[in-house]
Formats: C-alpha cells, sequence, structure tokens
C-alpha cells in the first residue's frame, strides 16, 4: 500500500512534469475580437482552457498508472493495444446491438453477463485463428489497461463536465471493449469509465448519473476514491491529490510560468 508522502511525491511529480510539457514552446495562435479588449485576460484564458482540457491525458492518466504500478498493477500499453483490435464479425455486432437495446431498456442488467453471454457466443460461432485486425475505432479507444491478479482493467478517464445523452456512447464503447477482450481469447477483464473528482462535493451520482445511464455507478462508472483508492489501496486518496494541489499552489508553484501570459 502506498503512504500518503508516496502519493504526494507521485502527484507533485506528475503535475510538474505535466504542465511543464504543457507550456513548453506553447503559444496562442488563434484570435479574437475581444483581444482588442481584453488581450492578457483572453491569452490567460485560452491557455489555462487548454491546460485543463489536457488534464486527463497531461495529469491523470499518468498518475493512475504510477499509483498502479506503485501498489503491483502492471500497466500495460494501451496505444499498442488500440493501434490492432480484432474486426468484429457481423453477428457479432447485431448481438451488441441487441445488448445496447436492451441495456437501454433496463440499466439495472449488469455488462458482467454481457461478458458471460458474448463469450459463449463468440466460443460457439467464431474462429479465432480466422480473425482480421485493425485499429480500434476513432473515440472507442482505451485510455489505460492494468493487469493484476490475471485480471485486465480496461477504462476512460472522463472529464467531470459531461455532456447530456453521453451514456449510449459509453455504453457502446464498453461494450465492444468486452468484445474485443473475449475476441482476443482475454479470461478475465473488468471495463469501466472513471471520473477523477467530484465537483458536485459529494453529490456527484445525484447530479450526474443520467448523463451516464445506462451505466450502473459505483459498477461500470466510478468518482474521486471510488476509483483511486483501488489503484493506490488505501482510502481518502482524493484527499490528499487536492492537498497536494494546494500545497503546490500555497508554495507559488504557479508563478514559475507567469510570463507565458503577458
Amino acid at each position: 500500500m502506498l503512504t500518503h508522502l508516496q502519493i504526494q511525491k507521485l502527484i507533485s511529480d506528475t503535475v510538474s512534469r505535466s504542465i511543464h510539457d504543457f507550456f513548453q514552446g506553447k503559444e496562442v495562435k488563434t484570435t479574437h475580437m475581444l483581444d482588442h479588449i481584453f488581450p492578457r485576460e483572453r491569452k490567460i484564458r485560452s491557455l489555462i482552457g487548454g491546460l485543463e482540457t489536457s488534464m486527463g491525458t497531461r495529469v491523470w492518466e499518468p498518475l493512475a498508472k504510477s499509483f498502479a504500478e506503485s501498489n503491483g498493477y502492471i500497466v500495460c500499453d494501451e496505444a499498442n493495444f488500440n493501434s490492432k483490435v480484432p474486426i468484429i464479425p457481423s453477428d457479432i455486432l447485431n448481438f451488441i446491438a441487441y445488448w445496447e437495446e436492451r441495456k437501454l431498456r433496463d440499466p439495472a442488467i449488469p455488462l458482467t453477463q454481457f461478458w458471460i453471454e458474448v463469450n459463449d457466443l463468440i466460443g460457439s460461432k467464431v474462429n479465432r485463428s480466422t480473425l482480421a485486425f485493425s485499429p480500434i475505432p476513432k473515440g472507442q479507444g482505451v485510455d489505460v489497461i492494468l493487469l493484476k491478479d490475471d485480471t485486465y482493467y480496461f477504462f476512460d478517464l472522463k472529464t467531470t463536465q459531461l455532456n447530456a445523452g453521453g451514456g449510449p456512447k459509453f455504453l457502446r464503447n464498453l461494450l465492444c471493449w468486452y468484445t474485443y477482450a473475449a475476441l482476443l481469447g482475454i479470461k478475465n477483464v473488468s471495463c469501466f469509465l472513471a471520473f477523477p473528482f467530484d465537483p458536485h462535493k459529494g453529490n456527484f451520482w445525484r447530479r450526474e448519473s443520467g448523463k451516464i445511464s445506462p451505466l450502473i455507478p459505483r459498477k461500470e462508472a466510478f468518482v474521486g476514491d471510488e476509483f483511486w483508492d483501488v489503484l493506490t489501496g488505501r482510502s481518502n486518496t482524493t484527499e490528499i491529490i487536492e492537498s497536494t494541489f494546494k500545497k503546490l499552489g500555497s508554495e507559488g508553484f504557479g508563478q514559475q510560468f507567469s510570463f507565458h501570459f503577458d
């Protein structure tokens, strides 16, 4: 289990490296009429907005991998997986479509049941040796792949700025991930969404569950400690993450980048 200090160091190192990388050679190239009225404010908004948008790939994904690797998980190469997945046969695609409709009608049906059924179907209908491969379709890629105790974990680290109606797309992606895993002969896999923190201070699922439906909160989608604590092996990881960000702020970490805004 990671100690409090180990977690703080992983966070501090990851955030420092990521922000330095983001600002390296960064220029604001787009223009706007408001540049004539609020030139500095517009530049700040553009740069900070870009940093905020890139937090998933620059901070949360590397942090998840660092936490996991320090707690006994094997971090797999998701780029290698995403570049070569089995092309799903047409009858299996029809089964995915059937399950999409079924899950949308009854969100309480767990995707673990789909995993059982798609393995049975593939075992009876698909000759894995004849499968063709291609890159995973755009927008369907897995963000992070971990392995521990013979189980693979495929997940997508999502922004907390959710759009209404995103649930069916999330569902489709997870169904395809499970299907790729089954076609590859992977024996145990868990696929889910993860949200790095709760902007609603304890009310995330009350406020946002409709936007991820039909996925089941805390089983097929996780937020904050529901996700981080599994990776670190301890409790209240989100509190450590936030306190580390606050510490960086109080120490004036951001001041070294102020010249970018002038």
